[in-house]
């Protein structure tokens, strides 16, 4: 084998989706004589036209991220992705849950809401849920103008964690507001931290419900196929 027919690996990041604050930054690592990190900030693949990282970047701007790891008789490595996500303007008062997660248990109701999104470990930063349905019931102190909630959300298939088959959210009545079905997946994917944002009728809310409703068994291709998986969330956010 030559060294052409080798890939290289990734560019390391500490983190695959941030919250862009004044002092957010983004920054890339890959330790190779030679090599060099090529990336974008418009979402587009990087190429050795790209812009070559050096230093971590401010996060003013930005949106996603991408880079890559290019080094001369070397095949480029995948792309690494970075999603800065904005600060949601809402802050809930608290957050009551059912069923409480009685294993991955985070720091209870607050890590939905701390502003610190988890990664690839779902030991940190995660509340786990192995339940068919999990509510949140979202509480203001004052009626607030919401159009849009969001959930983190991870996809770890290897450890049995799957997104939601759907989602629904509830006014104060018990109307529900929204309702959104997620596709189902065919194929094993790779790890994978998703944000999943539901508009919802304009209104001032003191009250909001969430639903996740899990798979109802695992498919028929992964090895755990007919069992129950996991739910896994960082955080809930609205504005």
């Amino acid at each position: 084998m030559t060294a052409q027919d080798l890939q290289l690996a990734p560019p390391q990041t500490p983190n695959s989706r941030v919250f862009a604050t004044k002092e957010t930054t983004v920054s890339f690592d890959f330790r190779l004589e030679g090599a060099e990190i090529h990336f974008t900030t418009d979402g587009s693949e990087p190429t050795t036209q790209s812009s070559i990282y050096s230093n971590p970047l401010k996060s003013k701007g930005l949106g996603t991220v991408k880079a890559k790891a290019f080094k001369t008789g070397f095949l480029p490595s995948e792309s690494t992705t970075v999603q800065l996500l904005p600060l949601f303007s809402s802050q809930f008062d608290s957050i009551a849950l059912s069923p409480t997660p009685k294993k991955y248990l985070g720091t209870g109701w607050k890590t939905l809401c701390d502003g610190k999104l988890g990664d690839g470990n779902f030991h940190q930063n995660w509340l786990g849920f192995e339940s068919k349905e999990v509510e949140f019931q979202l509480f203001f102190t004052q009626k607030k103008p919401i159009s849009q909630v969001s959930a983190g959300l991870l996809r770890q298939q290897g450890a049995w964690i799957f997104l939601p088959a759907a989602i629904e959210i509830y006014d104060e009545k018990g109307r529900r507001l929204v309702s959104q079905t997620l596709p189902q997946e065919a194929t094993e994917l790779p790890t994978a931290q998703e944000i999943i944002s539901l508009n919802l009728p304009k209104h001032r809310y003191k009250f909001l419900k969430i639903k996740l409703i899990a798979l109802s068994t695992l498919p028929a291709w992964h090895p755990g196929k007919g069992n129950s998986g996991w739910m896994f969330l960082d955080e809930i956010m609205a504005r």
